[in-house]
């Protein structure tokens, strides 16, 4: 394996484990095995005695969260959207907006006001970790790591997280969004113990995330995407 590849999942992990300790969480089931819509059992206004509906694992599924997970990240499109989280036994929720422009070799997300990731070619910069985001930012600064290998480096993380024996989520599809339960009790639980994803057909952009954390359900909304992306997109790092 490449050096630089070899390093940069190394650095991946750790940053994934240092988000875990942030959030370890033991799995939440149901006693009641009935159906629950996903949209009742995910509903930020009603937190406690919430109910998430349990996953029967479909290898297919998780294989196409991972491809449609590599669309989202090497597609070119504008996001704008809303984080709200929702503390149990809060009504209040915690708003923000997030913003991502993204045309490969180039990403920007700014979240909750603040820069989130910056790549430009070989050039990354980071924030530090928050709990927050969806998936850890692989952080790298200075140049010698290009942006297709750390795409790579994040879908070997995904697919670690759904695929083979040893993975930390069941997965399936409702044909529209893809749902996740964690299997078990996990140091490292990025997507909380129930999450959901969906993704926008047209521009491959994620617009919609739902975690279910230790003490609190994150909800990402995207409500604006667009495919054309031109260079004052990427003035907000400026």
């Amino acid at each position: 394996m490449d050096r630089a590849l070899t390093a940069l999942l190394a650095f991946v992990g750790a940053v994934v484990v240092v988000l875990a300790v942030a959030a370890v969480v033991l799995t939440v089931r149901s006693n009641d095995t009935s159906p629950v819509p996903v949209a009742s059992a995910l509903d930020p206004n009603v937190i406690e005695g919430i109910s998430f509906p349990a996953i029967d694992h479909d290898p297919a599924a998780a294989a196409e969260l991972v491809d449609v997970w590599e669309r989202w990240r090497t597609a070119s499109f504008v996001s704008i959207g809303t984080w709200t989280r929702t503390l149990d036994g809060v009504t209040e929720p915690l708003t923000g907006d997030v913003y991502m422009a993204q045309d490969p070799p180039r990403r920007l997300s700014v979240r909750l006001g603040a820069l989130a990731e910056n790549i430009d070619g070989l050039v990354a910069a980071c924030s530090p970790v928050e709990d927050d985001a969806v998936v850890a930012p692989i952080c790298v600064r200075g140049e010698g790591i290009s942006y297709d290998v750390r795409v790579g480096a994040e879908l070997a993380l995904v697919e670690q997280y759904v695929g083979g024996p040893n993975r930390l989520y069941d997965v399936a599809t409702d044909g529209v969004c893809f749902q996740v339960e964690l299997i078990g009790p996990a140091l490292a639980s990025p997507w909380g113990s129930w999450a959901e994803f969906c993704f926008d057909d047209e521009s491959g952009a994620l617009r919609l995330a739902r975690i279910r954390r230790p003490s609190a359900i994150d909800i990402e909304s995207i409500h604006t995407i667009r495919t054309e992306v031109v260079a004052t997109d990427f003035e907000m790092a400026d």
